[in-house]
């Protein structure tokens, strides 16, 4: 299993405490690998040189899935078992890499946790969005070698300049399309062929987006994140949710009901669809539509554990009760981005988080069962004859009240939902997804 951390291209580490593979290692018998790779403007610059088309980050990771072809043995990897995961900009990576011919080949399955919307730039725009501002804050704009004017430039105060370069580009060797291409035909191939993960957690969008400042719904929607196409073209987007009804206020994330907490619930279901469910569920449907993916498991995360270093709007934690000092999961609380991590790595007690309640840990044990399952078996479902030789109890207990996990078909697609006691649901908000344009046939030629 060779994770990719997110980080929206900026940051991120691979020797991040939080995902440390030995849990999964050690539950799962898999050889775990964290691959890392350069970020910001030292990952992604772009130049119109015709030489220097940015996309060094994901040249780091196809040199990383080199190596282990190469030495995975040397540690007791099979390279022909190879299984790439992400979270968020992770994602993004893993599902660039699938998308990428260069990759082909390094790799047998995925999982994406958390992809968003995130289309790759032409090499034109990336020079004027962040090669030329970046050009001008270093001084090297108007000099007669650019590069070796960047090259001399501290490398640490390259990265915490006003201007962020973090966009995948075009660049007509790694990437050759705006998106990953799931309608391509056989004698025009890039995107592997592979079995696929992926997944959400329920309210992504309640760490992503600042709570409102506004009490009026249609001055908060407006007022959302400009950075994330939701204002282009010019507010259709947003026009569109509103109108339809179908995201409407909901109960306040902190048990305050006040009118602007019930907006930014509101806010944050919308931010979610558009940005991230809305998008997952459609790969998934287009992949086995197409036949690009020959099995595509979906899944939702309604139990979380939130990292407290991640946690800005202070919405995304189980609340404090009296019988549970440190949070009680069961209880509603907003399932954010990245609060997946600590339960698919089986890392919230190494990294020295408190246990909320008795399910913590064997939920946790269930996930990450799934996790390497599929990483092994190319099925995310456990063998019970595995997990009773292991004494997985808990895993076999909750096999038993889920069911067994079900690929996506076309004609009711569903997913699982991970939560203490699981279930197979039918995918979500599919009017609010058609309404912002992401409907399950969106993709489809």
């Amino acid at each position: 299993m060779v994770y990719i951390y997110g980080g929206g291209f900026t940051t991120g580490s691979a020797s991040n405490p939080t995902n440390d593979g030995g849990n999964l290692a050690a539950r799962g018998d898999d050889v775990v690998v964290d691959l890392a790779y350069r970020l910001g403007a030292l990952g992604t610059l772009a130049f119109n040189d015709g030489v220097h088309n940015g996309n060094y980050w994901i040249s780091d990771q196809i040199a990383g899935l080199q190596w282990v072809q190469e030495h995975i043995a040397d540690f007791g990897g099979d390279p022909s078992q190879v299984t790439i995961f992400g979270e968020s900009a992770g994602a993004q990576s893993v599902q660039a890499l699938i998308a990428s011919s260069k990759a082909r080949g390094l790799f047998r399955a995925a999982i994406l946790q958390s992809t968003y919307v995130d289309t790759y730039l032409p090499i034109s725009q990336s020079v004027d969005s962040f090669t030329l501002p970046i050009l001008n804050e270093t001084g090297c704009a108007n000099v007669s070698d650019q590069f070796a004017c960047l090259e001399a430039y501290n490398a640490t105060a390259l990265i915490n300049l006003p201007t962020t370069a973090n966009a995948p580009t075009i660049d007509g060797t790694y990437l050759v399309t705006p998106f990953i291409d799931l309608n391509v035909t056989a004698a025009n191939k890039t995107t592997s062929s592979i079995p696929v993960m992926i997944g959400v957690n329920r309210d992504e969008a309640g760490v992503l987006n600042p709570q409102p400042t506004f009490s009026n719904v249609n001055a908060s929607f407006y007022n959302l994140n400009p950075g994330e196409g939701i204002q282009s073209p010019p507010y259709k987007v947003i026009e569109a949710a509103l109108a339809s009804g179908l995201f409407p206020l909901g109960p306040g994330p902190t048990g305050n009901d006040t009118l602007q907490n019930e907006v930014f619930n509101a806010t944050t279901r919308f931010y979610t669809d558009y940005q991230l469910k809305c998008l997952g569920e459609q790969l998934a449907y287009t992949g086995v539509a197409t036949g690009v993916w020959p099995e595509v498991y979906f899944y939702e995360f309604n139990r979380t554990y939130q990292p407290p270093g991640y946690n800005g709007n202070h919405v995304c934690q189980a609340p404090i009760t009296p019988s549970h000092p440190n949070g009680d999961p069961e209880l509603e609380y907003f399932k954010c981005h990245a609060g997946d991590l600590e339960l698919s790595f089986g890392n919230f007690a190494r990294d020295g988080y408190p246990e909320r309640d008795e399910y913590d840990i064997p939920f946790s044990q269930t996930v990450t069962d799934y996790w390497t399952s599929f990483a092994r078996t190319l099925n995310p479902n456990p063998a019970q004859g595995y997990l009773a030789a292991r004494g997985y109890w808990d895993t076999l207990s909750q096999q038993s009240v889920a069911g067994e996990w079900q690929p996506v078909n076309t004609t009711s697609p569903s997913m699982m939902l991970l939560q203490w006691n699981g279930a197979m649901v039918s995918f979500g908000d599919q009017p609010q997804c058609a309404v912002v344009g992401e409907s399950l046939h969106g993709l489809l030629g």
